[in-house]
C-alpha cells in the first residue's frame, strides 16, 4: 500500500486541476486558492520523495508526475483566465511563449522518443517554484508584478533547456538535471 502513495499523490494533482477551474468559476480566490496551491505543491514534492524512499521511482512514474504538473497548472491557468483576464491579457506574449515552447517540446519528444520527456531539470524546479509564487500572488492577493513576469522568463529558459536536452540525448532518459548531464549521457553512449 505504501508503495502506491507516489501514484496517489500524482492522481491527487490530476484531480485538483478541475478544482482549480471550479474555484475560478466560483471566484474562490484568496485563502481557498492558496490552500489548493499548497496541497498541490506538497503532493508534488512528496510523490518523488516517497517514490525514492520506497524504491518505486520509474520512468513511467516520473513521466506521469510531469503530466500531472502540466495538467494541474493548465487548470490553474483556466481559473486565472476567469478571475483575472486582465492579467492574462497583459502577460499574453510571455504566456504564449511558455505554452508554445511546451507544445513544441512535446511534439519534438514524441517525434524523437515516441513519448514525452520527464527531465525534472533544476531549471524546471525553479520554474515550478516561481510559478507557484506568482500564482499565489495573483490568485491569493490579486498582485501579478513582478512575480508573474519573473516566472514567465524562468519558464521560457526552462522550456528552452528542456528542448536542448532533448536534442542532445540519443535516447529517452528521465531525471536529467541539466544540459551538462545530457552531454555526459550522450558522450557515454
Amino acid at each position: 500500500m505504501l508503495k502506491q502513495l507516489p501514484w496517489l499523490l500524482i492522481y491527487l494533482r490530476l484531480l485538483l486541476a478541475p478544482v482549480a477551474v471550479l474555484f475560478g468559476y466560483s471566484h474562490l480566490t484568496g485563502v481557498p486558492f492558496i490552500l489548493l496551491m499548497a496541497i498541490a505543491a506538497i503532493s508534488d514534492v512528496y510523490d518523488g520523495v516517497l517514490a525514492r524512499r520506497f524504491n518505486v521511482e520509474t520512468g513511467r512514474l516520473r513521466q506521469w508526475d510531469s503530466i500531472a504538473d502540466t495538467i494541474f497548472f493548465l487548470g490553474v491557468f483556466a481559473g486565472m483566465c476567469i478571475c483575472y483576464p486582465e492579467v492574462v491579457s497583459q502577460y499574453a506574449p510571455g504566456i504564449g511563449m511558455v505554452i508554445g515552447l511546451e507544445i513544441l517540446r512535446y511534439l519534438f519528444d514524441f517525434a524523437k522518443f515516441r513519448r514525452g520527456a520527464s527531465y525534472h531539470a533544476i531549471s524546471a524546479k525553479v520554474f515550478g517554484v516561481s510559478l507557484l509564487i506568482a500564482t499565489i500572488a495573483i490568485m491569493g492577493f490579486g498582485v501579478a508584478a513582478p512575480f508573474f513576469l519573473i516566472a514567465l522568463v524562468i519558464g521560457i529558459l526552462s522550456e528552452l533547456e528542456g528542448l536542448v536536452i532533448s536534442f542532445i540525448l540519443p535516447e529517452w532518459t528521465y531525471n536529467v538535471k541539466h544540459i551538462g548531464r545530457a552531454i555526459k549521457i550522450r558522450s557515454a553512449g
